[in-house]
């Protein structure tokens, strides 16, 4: 496993179930013609939320890609949009970590208005881990990997939402 550790941010706990991130408000650029906020926006809010969590938490995001040569790549990524928000609605990203291993993590992200207290949209998401240098799948650092497998831990009996690992299909 590789060992860098420059500048090593994130904790090793405890955590919270879910992780909620920080506040967001929908502005004015993510409402499309519909009047609500546009799909696009919802995945650039799970994105920039994500990166937060990889940066605070696990300490894998930018300040360790950037010093090591080492980051996370999104495998596979599906989107349940439940609900719709207006302009100017706060919500919060909330994160679960359902599973992981030496290279790969598996997460549970979902939307959450504060105005309507109830989950917008959920993401589920496969990341793995790269080497920027050899564009080549390795081993989370240990320290990273120890975070992970306690957040699985932590996480394991949360309510997690029921459309997680669904399949895309026409409801019959």
């Amino acid at each position: 496993m590789v060992e860098n550790k420059l500048d090593n941010k994130g904790y090793d706990g405890p955590y919270d179930t879910p992780i909620v991130l920080p506040e967001k408000r929908v502005i004015k650029d993510w409402i499309d013609y519909n009047g609500h906020m546009n799909v696009a926006f919802y995945t650039l809010a799970f994105d920039r939320s994500l990166d937060i969590f990889l940066e605070d938490t696990l300490g894998i995001g930018e300040t360790h890609a950037f010093q090591n040569k080492q980051g996370p790549f999104v495998l596979q990524a599906h989107y349940h949009y439940l609900n719709e928000m207006s302009f100017d609605e706060k919500f919060n990203v909330r994160l679960l970590v359902v599973d992981c291993d030496e290279k790969r993590m598996h997460l549970c992200l979902d939307i959450f208005s504060q105005k309507k207290d109830k989950v917008i949209a959920v993401a589920e998401k496969v990341l793995i881990n790269v080497n920027l240098k050899l564009r080549k799948t390795e081993h989370y650092p240990s320290w990273a990997y120890k975070r992970l497998v306690k957040l699985k831990e932590t996480h394991k009996k949360a309510q997690f939402p029921d459309v997680l690992g669904k399949k895309i299909t026409l409801k019959k």
